[in-house]
């Protein structure tokens, strides 16, 4: 039981106590409750009015949860509908994490479709609060791009948005790849595969590199396949109370998504994440400057770096937003080198130089 549920259940356990003595009370009015009452006439009466004050008043919850939620329950909703928390309990506002989303570099394409999303699950909330049916749609996605693009960042994010618009009750992003969910003995991959979507319920589950799964050649018996099927069967049996996010090149991930039929039909949109050019790649690298407290310096870096980075994108192994990092943490290593035999030490130890960013990439 959560935290959410017991906020509901203790003020159902006082209003219950309160209605049998109020219910008591007016079934015996010439007298006080169990005063000159034999024991058992106390009994009956008590156990009568609990009775009939508390069918009538889990009648009542159980309507107003089904009127707000609307028609999108499992097949276990009418009892989900006395334990789980009401949907849109939430206070928060989606514009935290949307302007997360904002603040990000580039991907401005990406940004219209996550804008497109949250116009229609607000207004889908709308018309779930005025009794209005809504129209099931799957909420499962496939994120398609190159690595370092951002798109564990943006599925985090969403997670928040679907927690503040009370599509998810918690929105937390559960992070995995094909090492996670595929074991190496039969039995063991349904086991661990399962155990990742409990981990998940209630949040975002992201598969990073999902392609492979449909892969057997991976693991010579087609394990990978077994965690797919596990992993649609609990979609199914719980698709109000999990969103699966999978992400891979794009290619890959078509070949994925037409591997199996219940992939196809669950997964029904599509997000693609574009490379970031060589002046996003730089505006990334001031930021990640600017938030660890470093000074760059002003002449000649936007020369130095973005032809530097227009020729690195070519090779396969090219990160872009996590090759730039690791092209920072390189960047320190060379500054603390310098500073750690300068007289300066302590008095400039915020601020990179040119020199520092051209031994960080010289060895790169």
């Amino acid at each position: 039981m959560n935290a959410s549920s017991i906020r509901f259940y203790i003020p159902l356990l006082l209003i219950t106590v309160f209605g049998v003595f109020l219910t008591v009370w007016i079934t015996t009015p010439e007298k006080a409750p169990w005063v000159g009452m034999a024991y058992s006439e106390t009994v009956t009466k008590i156990a009568v009015a609990l009775l009939l004050f508390s069918v009538a008043l889990l009648l009542t919850y159980a309507s107003a949860r089904l009127a707000i939620r609307g028609t999108t329950y499992e097949s276990n909703g009418v009892w989900r509908s006395f334990v789980a928390p009401p949907a849109f309990e939430s206070s928060e506002s989606p514009n935290k994490p949307i302007e997360q989303i904002e603040s990000m570099v580039g991907l401005n394409s990406v940004k219209r479709e996550i804008n497109s999303l949250l116009s229609r699950l607000q207004i889908e909330q709308q018309r779930r609060l005025q009794n209005m049916s809504v129209t099931a749609t799957s909420q499962h996605m496939v994120f398609t791009g190159p690595p370092g693009v951002g798109k564990t960042e943006i599925a985090r994010q969403l997670g928040a948005v679907y927690r503040t618009l009370g599509v998810l009750e918690s929105g937390h992003l559960v992070e995995v790849d094909r090492s996670d969910l595929v074991a190496g003995y039969v039995g063991q991959t349904a086991e661990r595969t399962l155990a990742i979507c409990k981990r998940a319920l209630d949040g975002v589950l992201f598969i990073d590199e999902a392609y492979s799964l449909a892969d057997g050649s991976a693991d010579g018996g087609g394990f990978g396949k077994e965690a797919i099927e596990v992993l649609l069967k609990f979609m199914e049996d719980h698709r109000s109370r999990i969103i699966v996010i999978v992400a891979g090149y794009p290619n890959e991930m078509r070949r994925f998504v037409s591997s199996n039929p219940g992939l196809a039909s669950r997964f029904a949109k599509t997000i693609d994440f574009p490379a970031y050019r060589p002046s996003e790649l730089f505006a990334i690298f001031q930021r990640i400057a600017r938030e660890r407290q470093y000074e760059l310096p002003d002449a000649g870096l936007e020369r130095l770096l973005k032809p530097w980075f227009a020729d690195r994108m070519k090779s396969a192994e090219w990160g872009n937003a996590r090759s730039i990092r690791n092209l920072f943490e390189r960047v320190c290593e060379e500054q603390a080198n310098r500073l750690a035999t300068s007289a300066e030490f302590g008095h400039t130890i915020q601020h990179i130089s040119l020199d520092d960013i051209e031994s960080a990439i010289a060895k790169l």
